[in-house]
């Protein structure tokens, strides 16, 4: 399977073919049975899994057992990346963190449209680029064709959507920058804003 453009303003028509069918729901029956065992020791099975069935991740990644992925193929996670619980990760349209990045609970990425233009309302692919030393915070929304600068920290409940600048802090509906990140994410670990 092709992975798509991570042009974040690319809208390309997603393709279903007889394997894309099979592998979707070979994946819905691993991701609801497999990936769900909840002790954080198996976190290395859940990694395994995401490798399995396509996603590219970096070394370190950690991502709790009640995120739920959709697409696994279009996933890209950098080093050190941490997801936390019941986070959504809608790739059908490409989805790409950069290294460092923190993806606090309930956040929701949607890397994917409709095509409301046409009666088919067909489903088009708009990626998401999340750069290094992000921080998403608690409940936020990252829609489709989004691209957040390196550095940057949305802020909880926000929602982000656009071309989005780095070391930033993003607050709001939709989400405009605040004021700088003030070098927040410089020299941080990812356990220092669990």
């Amino acid at each position: 399977m092709t992975r798509p453009s991570l042009d974040f303003l690319s809208r390309e028509p997603v393709r279903h073919t007889v394997w894309s069918n099979f592998l979707s729901g070979l994946w819905r029956i691993t991701n609801s049975t497999l990936f769900r065992i909840p002790l954080p020791i198996f976190n290395f099975v859940r990694v395994g899994l995401l490798r399995l069935f396509g996603a590219g991740i970096g070394r370190e990644v950690f991502i709790e057992s009640s995120v739920r992925v959709d697409a696994p193929w279009n996933l890209q996670l950098g080093d050190e990346v941490k997801i936390e619980k019941c986070v959504v990760l809608n790739a059908i349209g490409g989805l790409s963190f950069g290294r460092k990045c923190q993806i606090s609970p309930y956040a929701h990425f949607c890397s994917a449209n409709h095509d409301y233009s046409e009666l088919t309302m067909r489903v088009l692919a708009c990626p998401i680029i999340i750069g290094d030393n992000c921080w998403i915070a608690v409940d936020s929304f990252v829609g489709p064709n989004t691209r957040i600068g390196s550095g940057s920290l949305l802020a909880s409940r926000s929602t982000a959507f656009g071309d989005l600048p780095g070391d930033s802090l993003l607050v709001g509906e939709p989400a405009k920058r605040l004021r700088s990140s003030g070098g927040l994410f410089d020299s941080r670990t990812l356990d220092s804003v669990s």
